[in-house]
């Protein structure tokens, strides 16, 4: 349902963040379905398209949506959301087994600071990142 939403209401070519998994799993599913582009696709294909090049931007973009995931650090977040200029945050069922611990807190407690929730079903959130959680590219 949260794919289909998505498909439905955003338009454009948004960044999105989602859980990456190790290959021949579930993450980048939205990024997979909605055609959107994502922090990080699946990193092998990346690997395949782009060479063996450029293997650390694919391992720093990896490590850089884990700490995203699991730190509860406002600034850190908001440097991620700046650096990879993310639109759209997926919170799922799959993030949550990925990402346990308290860097899930952030979520609801920075919902309406850096991000606003959009969606919401039984196991997924979408947030929208809003203007603050891109406060410091224009000076404030």
């Amino acid at each position: 349902r949260a794919i289909r939403w998505m498909q439905e209401n955003i338009s454009g070519t948004p960044v999105i963040v989602e859980a990456n998994t190790p290959l021949y799993r579930w993450g980048s599913r939205f990024s997979i379905y909605t055609g959107l582009p994502s922090v990080l696709g699946w990193d092998w294909h990346q690997t395949q398209q782009r060479g063996f090049s450029p293997v650390s931007e694919i391992a720093s973009r990896r490590e850089a949506i884990h700490m995203f995931y699991l730190m509860d650090d406002r600034e850190l977040a908001q440097d991620f959301l700046q650096e990879y200029q993310v639109e759209y945050i997926v919170l799922g069922q799959l993030e949550r087994n990925y990402y346990r611990g308290v860097g899930l807190d952030k979520f609801e407690r920075l919902n309406g600071d850096l991000w606003r929730e959009v969606y919401r079903d039984e196991q997924t959130i979408i947030y929208q990142v809003s203007e603050m959680g891109y406060a410091n590219l224009v000076g404030n």
